[in-house]
């Protein structure tokens, strides 16, 4: 039995939702919620992070031109990505890219997580169809000035 991606879609959302402080129990919970997602992929034809692979750098060149804080960017490069891309995919990367910022330079957080879900959720919704509208709704759900 396969999983349907807006089950997936709404498994993760409660699973970011009861993520707490414990670092290490969340990197356990992400790790377990990225075998999900590609449990769910397996049977794919191509693999599940191609297409937002391929349209990262364009897109990112697009979201900086429009803002350049953390929270607002993740939202965009997710919402914008979507657009283009599965939504499950889209997903994956986020996930695979603060798992990298663990064990990286970078610096993981759930909340980058949960504006990358928050955009995904912006087109799978259906109130972002365009790259412009991306853009507006994640500079209202992340103000520069905010501290999300």
């Amino acid at each position: 039995m396969f999983i349907s991606e807006l089950e997936v879609s709404f498994l993760s959302y409660i699973y970011l939702s009861n993520l707490g402080s414990n670092r290490e129990g969340n990197m356990i919970k992400l790790f377990a919620l990225l075998i999900l997602f590609t449990a769910t992929n397996v049977y794919a034809e191509q693999a599940a992070i191609v297409c937002p692979t391929f349209y990262y750098s364009s897109v990112k060149k697009t979201v900086e031109a429009n803002g350049a804080h953390d929270k607002f960017k993740h939202c965009a490069v997710s919402c914008l990505l979507a657009l283009r891309c599965p939504a499950v995919d889209v997903l994956e990367l986020g996930i695979l890219k603060e798992l990298l910022d663990v064990v990286g330079p970078g610096n993981a957080e759930m909340n980058d997580l949960r504006a990358d879900y928050h955009g995904v959720g912006l087109v799978t919704s259906l109130k972002a169809k365009t790259d412009k509208a991306c853009i507006s709704y994640c500079h209202k759900l992340y103000p520069e000035n905010s501290c999300q």
